[in-house]
């Protein structure tokens, strides 16, 4: 038997594709504003107002266009507002089904628990390179529209594919829990409150270099932006990553076919 439904995949689709099309076209305007305001001499100016201020620990640069977006953009909204999207969808894909008791009418159908956990994680996964995907393509047209050469196009990727398996970790949190827990209510609070937990206490360590400890209880610290820009020392984090996201999806995959179901 196939561990695949596509009848399911398309209904899972259907159901969230006006989530992905939201907070895909929110990341997509930061990007183009970030691409239309930019300018070395106004980032310059911008720096030194805030000097030695909260704010200015966050627009810290190399004073290149890619450089703004690492501290500016992936420090915040790159972070946040894809987060939210998987808190949602994740908890969407099981827990909220079984809470509402559609869960019992999809497995009376010949569809099983492997092909929804499976077919929702294939989404879920694959929702999140498309957002990324045509985040990037964005990025590149708005840079080259009202930055020419302004960007540097192979950072710029490497810091969406970093971004992206950040991303896939945080979705393999939202999955995990909403495979565990047969409530919406137990699934957000741990699949919202780990990333959560994980953002604020990343920001914390932005903002003051005395809480650098703090990088130690967060996975955040796996999407280091400056090892990118130097364009090196990255690449084991970004293993780490992937191998976390996949042991993830597994766990939640797992544990919703061997666990009780409520009737």
């Amino acid at each position: 038997m196939t561990m695949f439904s596509f009848p399911y995949f398309k209904q899972t689709i259907k159901s969230n594709m006006k989530f992905l099309l939201a907070f895909t076209a929110v990341l997509c305007i930061f990007l183009t504003v970030m691409c239309y305001v930019f300018t070395p001499q106004a980032m310059s100016g911008l720096q030194s107002a805030t000097a030695g201020t909260l704010a200015g620990n966050l627009l810290s640069g190399n004073g290149t266009l890619v450089g703004f977006m690492s501290n500016s953009f992936y420090a915040l909204m790159a972070i946040i507002f894809p987060m939210v999207y998987s808190i949602m969808v994740g908890n969407r894909m099981i827990a909220e089904k079984i809470d509402k008791g559609s869960m019992t009418g999809f497995l009376s159908t010949p569809t099983t628990r492997n092909q929804i956990t499976i077919t929702s994680a294939v989404y879920f996964i694959l929702s999140l390179a498309v957002m990324w995907g045509i985040a990037s393509g964005v990025g590149i047209v708005a840079a080259n529209a009202f930055q020419p050469d302004a960007l540097d196009i192979e950072t710029f990727l490497t810091l969406n594919l970093g971004v992206f398996l950040y991303h896939l970790v945080i979705s393999g949190i939202c999955f995990c829990a909403s495979c565990v827990f047969n409530t919406s209510k137990d699934s957000l609070t741990l699949g919202a409150g780990i990333p959560l937990f994980f953002f604020v206490v990343s920001l914390f360590i932005k903002l003051s270099p005395d809480l650098d400890f703090l990088k130690y209880v967060t996975l955040n610290t796996l999407f280091d932006t400056q090892n990118i820009l130097l364009g090196s020392g990255y690449g084991t984090e970004f293993i780490v990553m992937g191998v976390i996201s996949l042991v993830l999806y597994i766990t939640g995959i797992v544990w919703f076919n061997k666990k009780d179901l409520p009737l």
